[in-house]
């Protein structure tokens, strides 16, 4: 006899809805029995007139799962009433009334018949997932729903979801709320040690919570990791313990294993053991593993993350949503009552996000928008979504359609398009593989495109890493001829091995792809059809250093056989914006460029700044992207550009290259020591910052002409700095900020300007202390408004006193200075009254009357 589930009492309201709504929201925790016991139930409804349900699941494994759940409890075997079908997978007959998919697969039905003529409903389950495949078919579902079957009913299914959104997308529709049927779970909070290196790998945590686990509960446990590498490295500290228990049992549960590698973990423990399953965020829906009583949640998931600036997709390690956090607990009280050890602090919990970011709005929508243009939308703003796709991420995904050839310059699809979008591939991949297939080349395109979708299955020793993807295919080739396959530098998963081939032929079944042999070394051609803007070509005089042909760098971390070519092809990156790694790639080649993309070939004539020759040069670049495939001087250079290139050189020396003089200079010093003053109004401003800003007027019509430095060190700089002063203003600087200053002894004497930089300085005169006696008051310049900043030399020239006001330094360090410089210096003149004593440019003053100072 069945049980009872909360679901069934509400399963008249759900019928109601759908009858007079056509469409309802079902809110149901885990445990309610809404997977399995709403579709069933509706099959006799009227408004179904013997068609179809169809039910999308977001994981194959829960599509398998719950189809096959739901055929035990009609007695019956999957293909009869239920039935399922998910990639490289189908189980459906003629009497199949319930279909169960996944979401990928419900896109190819729909868009093969948007009708949908023989599905009477469809029922989107575990909608909180929200897949960018799950969001694009309810869109593509609403459109057929509103416009072109008004007998077509939908339902919208989730334990966690935003229920008022989701209502008010689909006009508004009814929503059932149904209580779950789940046991008591008592939650523990654990916070994760810190080293003073950084955070402890979660694995060891995960070991720590496991031990503690083991010994405070009964029951099996499930233990949710953010992905592959962490599970597989916790799976071999808990298989290496000191004193292994042979009553535990561990499992692995992820996408990528077998189907039988997945049932073991759903398998029954045997009475007296216990199994530990480690299962990425597989297991957080529509499925339930007998006996677990136990969840340790490392509130970690991983998920892609898709860069329009790098037009590249890379996986991402992040805290997961309460409502994800919720599910995994749920898991732990699905048949008895259970625990929950969450691998964070409660204060942590409540700064989770209530719900996980929708892929649509984070991932590579090349895809999506290949299928609405095949739906006959342009844009996605005339289908109604929950969140609508990011517009630099449509933009760009449109750009990359257009360089294949799927859509043309109107964004409308092409025939070839079309093809592309019935592959169900990423528009990447199903390119590659029909034009591959064209140049007779499709085997080794389906190889190729199924070993992309999968993970890689070499695991490399540490420093034995090996980018080169032609070395995967020969794996795989030796695999399909029964050859052994043995290296020293990595292990291999062979599971993975046979699901790419698996897939391959597939693949090139559906397409009708014909042959045996492949010619691996044809890698790089076709990874190029693929990835025309991550063509390569090597740096100058780098091993290891390429530009792409988008214009981003790339490189690898050491030198390698794919290294070595000048041409390369990166099919995997690690998505950085400027300088990204490579991880995956194969050689490619001139010759191969021209056969494939000489269309794409422009000639574009440049001149540029060569910083080696110090010289504009100009010359004919023919180009690909931003890839310069060959370079052909000329003499004809362009002066105006030639000399904006020579002006930015200028700008960039801080007009350091200028062939400036000492008088220049001094000018240009001067008269910008007068114009900070503030006091002379009618000066222009002569700083560096001016003079740069006002090159356009000034300094470029004296640069006709001039290509190189060898010609700017002859230009007449002194014309062009001069233009900017009349006669009357250098005759105000001459007198307001002279270039020397005489002193008593009657020397005439420099006077230094300050520099610039920071405050207003006065400048400096630097001046043995001998020649200055008798004067008592500083000399000054800029309208006797600025003292000058005296710096007083020992009889060896070095400063024995600063200052701007010489009457004090006689009255008040004169003595102490004297004394000093008496017992250096005994031959020079030491007065005791320097005030009235005779001023000397030698040691002792000759008897001749002293003269003033004057500027």
């Amino acid at each position: 006899m069945k049980p009872t589930l909360p679901i069934q009492a509400h399963i008249p309201e759900i019928k109601k809805a759908l009858d007079q709504y056509r469409c309802v929201v079902i809110h149901a925790p885990p445990g309610a029995g809404k997977t399995t016991r709403v579709p069933p139930a509706l099959l006799d409804q009227p408004w179904l007139g013997g068609k179809k349900i169809i039910l999308l699941e977001p994981r194959r494994l829960a599509a398998r799962s719950c189809a096959a759940y739901m055929a035990a409890l009609l007695n019956e075997n999957i293909g009869q009433t239920i039935g399922y079908q998910v990639r490289l997978d189908r189980k459906i007959g003629p009497a199949t009334r319930i279909e169960v998919v996944t979401e990928g697969i419900f896109t190819r039905r729909i868009q093969n018949d948007p009708l949908l003529a023989d599905v009477g409903l469809v029922i989107f389950d575990e909608f909180h997932e929200r897949s960018i495949h799950s969001d694009l078919g309810l869109a593509l579902a609403i459109d057929t729903f509103e416009a072109l079957r008004h007998d077509l009913r939908l339902a919208v299914m989730s334990a966690t979801m935003d229920v008022e959104a989701i209502s008010s997308l689909l006009g508004h529709a009814p929503t059932v709320i149904s209580q779950g049927k789940s046991f008591p779970v008592d939650t523990h909070y654990v916070e994760q040690p810190v080293r003073q290196a950084g955070p402890v790998p979660i694995e060891k945590t995960c070991t720590r919570v496991i031990d503690q686990a083991l010994a405070e509960t009964q029951g099996d446990l499930l233990v949710f990791l953010p992905g592959v590498g962490e599970i597989q490295r916790l799976a071999k500290r808990l298989e290496k313990k000191t004193n292994p228990d042979p009553s535990i049992h561990v499992f692995s549960l992820y996408g990528n294993l077998t189907q039988k590698e997945q049932a073991r973990a759903f398998d029954p423990s045997i009475p007296g053991k216990r199994k530990i399953v480690l299962a990425t965020s597989i297991a957080e829906t529509s499925i339930t593993i007998d006996g677990i009583r136990v969840v340790i949640d490392s509130g970690l998931m991983r998920v892609p993350r898709f860069s329009p600036g790098t037009g590249m997709t890379r996986l991402e390690t992040i805290p997961v949503s309460r409502a994800s956090a919720d599910q995994r607990r749920g898991r732990a009280g699905r048949t008895a009552s259970g625990r929950c050890y969450r691998l964070w602090s409660e204060y942590a919990h409540g700064l989770l996000k209530p719900f996980t970011r929708p892929e649509i709005l984070t991932a590579d929508l090349s895809t999506l928008v290949l299928e609405l243009a095949a739906w006959g939308v342009s844009d996605p703003v005339q289908l109604k979504w929950l969140d609508m796709p990011n517009q630099a991420a449509v933009d760009q995904a449109k750009d990359l359609l257009n360089t294949l050839g799927a859509l043309d310059e109107q964004g409308m699809i092409t025939a070839h398009g079309k093809k592309m979008a019935a592959t169900g591939l990423h528009p990447r991949l199903s390119h590659m593989v029909i034009r591959g297939n064209e140049q007779g080349r499709g085997l080794l395109a389906c190889w190729i495109a199924a070993f992309l979708g999968e993970r890689d299955f070499i695991r490399f020793d540490p420093g034995a890493y090996d980018p080169d993807i032609r070395l995967r295919l020969e794996l795989i080739d030796a695999m399909i001829h029964g050859q052994n396959i043995q290296d020293n530098r990595f292990r291999i998963n062979r599971g993975s091995i046979h699901q790419i081939i698996k897939i391959a032929r597939k693949m090139a079944r559906d397409m009708k792809i014909k042959g045996s042999g492949v010619k691996i070394e044809k890698t790089g051609a076709l990874l190029a059809l693929s990835y025309p803007d991550r063509i390569a070509r090597k740096r100058d005089s780098s091993l290891t250093s390429f530009l792409t042909a988008s214009g981003k760098g790339a490189y690898f971390t050491g030198a390698n056989t794919v290294s070595m070519n000048e041409y390369i092809v990166a099919a995997s990156l690690d998505g950085n914006l400027q300088n990204s790694k490579i991880f995956l790639a194969a050689p490619y080649s001139r010759v191969a460029l021209d056969r494939e993309f000489s269309d794409q070939f422009k000639t574009v004539q440049t001149t540029v700044w060569d910083k080696r020759a110090g010289a504009v040069t100009a010359g004919k670049d023919l180009v690909f992207g931003s890839l310069v495939l060959e370079h052909h001087k000329i003499s004809d250079i362009d002066p105006d550009r030639a000399c904006d290139l020579l002006m930015d050189e200028i700008q960039r020396s801080e007009l350091a290259l200028l062939p400036w003089t000492r008088t220049l200079s001094s000018l240009k010093e001067r008269a910008s020591f007068l114009h900070r003053t503030g006091r002379f109004e009618s000066l222009p401003d002569l700083s560096d910052k001016a003079l740069k800003s006002g090159m356009e007027v000034w300094l470029r019509p004296f640069l006709t002409g001039i290509f190189s430095l060898k010609k700017l060190a002859q230009m007449d700089l002194e014309s062009a700095f001069l233009s900017l002063l009349t006669w009357k203003q250098r005759q105000v600087i001459d007198k307001e900020a002279p270039t020397q200053i005489r002193v008593p002894s009657g020397s005439k004497k420099p006077l230094r300007y300050s520099s610039e930089q920071g405050p207003l300085d006065s400048p400096v005169l630097e001046v043995r202390l001998q020649e200055m006696f008798g004067l008592t008051r500083t000399p000054r310049v800029a309208g006797q408004a600025i003292p000058v900043t005296l710096h007083l030399l020992s009889p060896a020239g070095r400063p024995v006193q600063i200052t701007q006001d010489l009457e004090n330094f006689w009255k008040t360090t004169y003595a102490e200075v004297k004394k000093d410089l008496m017992g250096r210096y005994p031959k020079h003149f030491w007065p005791d009254d320097p005030l009235n004593a005779i001023p000397t440019n030698r040691a002792k003053p000759r008897p001749n009357p002293r003269s003033g100072p004057t500027a």
